[in-house]
């Protein structure tokens, strides 16, 4: 039986950067992913902020695009241009990012079983126990000191060791289309457009043009609604077999360590829960992974005690993002598209855009929203959405 210190289950971005942290800190580490390739079929935008490769040591050869200027629009067709200051984010070919973090897992020693999908996995007294199967492959078992279930939003084995799931998610639904004019990111907004939620319309090579959105039902309806509002020349060439479906997770989970095992990534809820965007976090709770599975290992321990300081570090990291995301993604669910309209109007004559434009970090925004509710009081409702979001922050302060 091959024995590590350290199973990953899931290839994805979280899983992989994990597994090169620890690799590169000399533990032996296997990850262990279903698809037969890496970053196949990944249902994504592939938007990422600019930062993300200098701070994760990541190469930026995957980028197809870069974003300095955004189009928001309502479903009216109302439309705001925001261009920030400099470039804030750009576009990545999520296939090529996802295998260059497996290359850099492999380069520092890590192990990758492809086509693996992991069937179980038992909890002894001296580690855990992988059981495998892999198509055409024979079963395998796996040994390791302890596990990094890095699944996604398969939280099979986190119910089977006593992890826990999130309670809430939204429905992502995207598809490639075919288009000749050059345009700027789109953000659609309003009930009508994506109930919950938004859209997107963000070009990648030349040609192509990734439309999706996030709602919180009938995704594959609102999609086909989507195109037929602002892409009704592209409906009879459009196969809506082409739409890809996703579930997004949506809020903190209630406990992410047990004995000799931990949740990361999706797996875990470390999801912006203003767009539903896992890479940043998932990547940013990998390092806090790595640093207190290494103290573990150099320690000798891998209870449940050892490993609940991952929990408190990526809480003392993330948790106010995602709260304060998550309660002000379901008040915006509320507004009517009268009051989005109010809204744009607002925002055209009322110093809006060079807060954003001071404060907006793309990966972090609970600021910017908290001085944005402070900032819009004149709706029927805003004052109150304002006063509650105070006494939010002062409680997560």
């Amino acid at each position: 039986m091959d024995r590590f210190d350290v199973a990953v289950i899931g290839g994805g971005p979280s899983g992989l950067h994990a597994a090169s942290l620890l690799a590169e800190k000399g533990l032996k580490v296997l990850v262990a992913e279903k698809k037969r390739e890496i970053g196949s079929n990944v249902i994504c935008t592939g938007i990422v902020g600019k930062e993300i490769f200098q701070e994760f040591s990541i190469s930026p050869d995957p980028v197809i695009r870069n974003i300095q200027i955004v189009k928001v629009v309502s479903s009216s067709g109302n439309s705001l241009h925001y261009q920030h200051p400099s470039t804030f984010a750009c576009i990545v070919d999520r296939k090529t990012f996802d295998q260059a973090l497996a290359e850099k897992a492999r380069s520092a020693g890590a192990e990758i079983a492809l086509g693996t999908w992991v069937r179980d996995v038992t909890l002894g007294r001296d580690g855990v126990e992988i059981e495998t199967e892999g198509g055409d492959a024979p079963a395998r078992t796996f040994a390791a000191r302890m596990v990094i279930l890095a699944t996604g939003i398969d939280y099979r084995l986190n119910k089977k060791l006593g992890l826990g799931v999130p309670d809430d998610h939204l429905l992502g639904a995207q598809a490639e289309l075919e288009i000749s004019n050059e345009a700027a990111a789109t953000i659609f907004i309003g009930k009508s457009v994506a109930p919950g939620a938004f859209a997107w319309a963000v070009p990648t090579v030349e040609g192509r043009l990734r439309l999706g959105l996030v709602t919180s039902r009938e995704p594959r309806a609102w999609f086909l609604n989507l195109m037929k509002k602002f892409y009704p020349e592209k409906m009879d060439e459009f196969r809506p077999e082409s739409i890809q479906i996703k579930a997004i997770a949506q809020g903190l989970v209630s406990r992410t360590y047990g004995e000799r095992v931990i949740a990361l990534g999706e797996a875990a809820g470390q999801v912006k829960t203003t767009t539903g965007g896992g890479i940043y976090f998932g990547l940013l709770c990998s390092r806090i992974a790595a640093d207190v599975i290494h103290r573990c290992h150099q320690a000798g321990s891998f209870s449940a005690q050892s490993l609940s300081a991952y929990e408190k570090a990526w809480r003392e990291s993330i948790q106010r993002e995602i709260i304060v995301g998550h309660y002000a993604r379901r008040i915006f669910s509320l507004f009517s598209d009268a009051q989005i309209e109010r809204l744009f109007d607002l925002v055209k004559t009322d110093g809006i855009i060079p807060l954003v434009q001071a404060k907006g970090q793309f990966d972090w925004q609970s600021g910017l929203l908290i001085e944005l509710a402070k900032k819009v009081p004149p709706l029927s409702y805003f004052s109150d959405i304002r006063k509650k979001l105070d006494l939010f922050d002062r409680f997560l302060s």
